[in-house]
């Protein structure tokens, strides 16, 4: 899954940017975000994408799970016509 070696990454090179609170919640996130955007295949390229703006948009503040993935899915969803 992509988002744990993120938060891994984001962690060595920030600090402990998230609590371990802070990290069940935005994987969580990540997880309702490629749930509710269809994305199955968690080494899916949208699956990287998705955990990175996620993560961003955590360390923007958001620590609400259904918020932050609301956020990402305005994002990526696409609209079809």
């Amino acid at each position: 899954m992509p988002i744990h070696g993120l938060l891994e990454q984001e962690q060595a090179q920030e600090g402990a940017v998230f609590s371990p609170e802070d990290l069940t919640t935005i994987i969580a996130a990540y997880e309702l975000a490629l749930t509710r955007l269809k994305v199955d295949d968690r080494k899916a390229p949208m699956a990287t994408l998705v955990a990175k703006t996620v993560i961003q948009i955590a360390k923007e503040g958001e620590r609400d799970p259904e918020r932050l993935s609301e956020r990402v899915i305005r994002l990526y969803r696409v609209n079809p016509r």
